[in-house]
């Protein structure tokens, strides 16, 4: 009886991944981005806020190696023998810092583990990240959201969503990663846009 339940679940888990490209030798995917679309010289001077970047967090279902993927709308699937190198949120804490600092309106772009002071901090959450075949060869969906605040007195000075969708070629994993690449760059350029403007913005004052 047990030898049975357990080849039923095993062709329920295979045909699980049916059809999306999988084969039965395990493939590990870097994440990647495109350069960003403006630079600063390496060698211009540095202005502004010292910003303290927080870990990027994940729900427990995105905080994983695994790929995501939705046949129908409320349900999410991992790819079978293909996964990320790491855990996304985690490779986004490398990119972020990278995006953030190329920019040269930072004095400087460090971890809150790092024990310097900063005067702005940047949290962001990875909501979705998925590939969506509930029309193949479909898309790739990713929300991050993004909070700066004051580290000393906690208050929040904005707050927004990055969505990105980004048409995916083939309908597996790996045209899913290429889009999934595209996709960060994109969100990538944009939080860094945005948390720049917003941190040269004067903030109000200490309300007496």
């Amino acid at each position: 009886m047990k030898a049975a339940v357990a080849a039923a679940l095993s062709a329920a888990a295979l045909a699980g991944c049916a059809g999306f490209g999988s084969k039965d030798v395990q493939r590990y995917f870097v994440l990647e981005v495109a350069p960003p679309r403006m630079a600063a010289p390496a060698s211009a001077p540095r202005s502004g806020p010292t910003l303290l970047i927080a870990p990027t967090g994940a729900s427990s279902f995105y905080d994983t190696q695994e790929i995501v993927f939705s046949r129908t709308e409320g349900q999410r699937n991992y790819y079978q023998f293909s996964s990320w190198t790491e855990p996304p949120a985690r490779t986004l804490d490398r990119l972020l810092a990278v995006r953030l600092d190329s920019t040269g309106n930072f004095a400087a772009v460090v971890p809150t583990t790092s024990g310097v002071r900063g005067s702005l901090l940047l949290r962001a959450q990875l909501v979705e990240m998925y590939h969506d075949v509930s029309t193949e060869p479909g898309e790739v969906d990713v929300t991050l959201d993004v909070s700066l605040s004051d580290p000393a007195t906690r208050v929040l000075v904005a707050r927004r969503s990055f969505v990105a969708a980004v048409p995916v070629a083939s309908a597996d994993a790996v045209g899913a990663v290429h889009a999934f690449d595209l996709a960060l760059t994109r969100i990538l350029d944009d939080v860094a846009a945005w948390t720049s403007e917003r941190a040269a913005a004067p903030r109000p004052g200490p309300t007496r």
